[in-house]
């Protein structure tokens, strides 16, 4: 049940950032090719070559490269809500990437090597092998020891925050317009609860007799932020969301940022890694 639990930690979602995803495979296969140049980890015999043991060994370290990407390509495009992604979810998805690099290491045999037991089990279990053990450190350590350092420091940042600030009321009445038609909503200030970005759409949540009022209105959150700025007690902790200060009853950390308890619901705001500080900044502001 522990390793279970572990799993369904909330893990960050480093994937949606192409130009970055870009930079560490590139960094991942370089590193690749100069500790399989200079370390020599696996038995090889140059005998069996059918081209240069440089080209083998680029072969290995940079074939991963574009199988990667178009395995994150693919799950960019089904991941909704980065807030669902946990730390099972990444050993699970990093896994299937290393199970696929080995079997094409394994598909590519005949191309470099001239051994008649290239398509034998023997060798689709060795290249599956030696791609796992490329990867244990990265899936049994590396990934481990960054899920505690960003639960332990998030968890600290939170011990900074002052636990006696009191809200504000306010019942100043808002209107949210549509600039580019005659759409608006209105609430009391006081009400709002936060803000989530949902397709087209922006869903405002605000308190109400009978529990949480929701209603959509098209407009981009950019704009909301825009026409709330005057209210110094709203807050953009993510890129899809915008809370109200006041409305947050409790606050707990994991590797992914915050989360925000409101005081009505069960929803839980996310407050991103990036915006951390910034919001330890305004929530603590009396």
């Amino acid at each position: 049940m522990q390793i279970a639990n572990y799993l369904k930690e909330p893990y960050p979602y480093y994937y949606n950032n192409q130009q970055r995803l870009i930079l560490v495979l590139l960094l991942i296969s370089s590193l690749s090719f100069c500790f399989s140049y200079f370390f020599e980890p696996f038995t090889v015999n140059v005998a069996e070559h059918k081209i240069g043991t440089i080209w083998i060994l680029f072969i290995h370290a940079f074939m991963p490269f574009p199988i990667a990407y178009l395995y994150i390509y693919l799950v960019n495009r089904t991941v909704k809500n980065e807030m669902n992604w946990t730390f099972g979810k990444e050993i699970l998805n990093l896994s299937i990437i290393l199970l696929i690099i080995g079997a094409a290491n394994f598909l590519i045999r005949d191309f470099i090597y001239n051994n008649p037991d290239n398509w034998s089990f023997r060798y689709f279990w060795e290249e599956i092998r030696n791609t796992f053990l490329v990867g244990f450190l990265l899936l049994a350590i590396v990934l481990p020891l960054n899920l505690e350092r960003l639960i332990a420091k998030h968890t600290a940042s939170l011990k900074k925050l002052s636990p006696k600030m009191l809200p504000e009321t306010n019942a100043t009445i808002v209107t949210i317009k549509n600039t580019g038609s005659n759409e608006h909503i209105e609430f009391k200030i006081d009400t709002f609860l936060y803000a989530k970005v949902e397709s087209n759409y922006t869903e405002v949540y605000t308190a109400a007799e009978n529990g949480i009022h929701k209603v959509l209105i098209r407009i981009t959150l950019k704009e909301l932020e825009e026409q709330l700025k005057p209210y110094a007690r709203v807050f953009k902790t993510h890129r899809s969301y915008l809370v109200n200060l006041n409305a947050i009853a409790s606050i707990s950390g994991n590797a992914q940022g915050y989360h925000l308890q409101l005081q009505k619901g069960s929803f839980k705001v996310p407050v991103s890694r990036s915006t951390i500080a910034d919001f330890n900044a305004a929530y603590s502001k009396k």
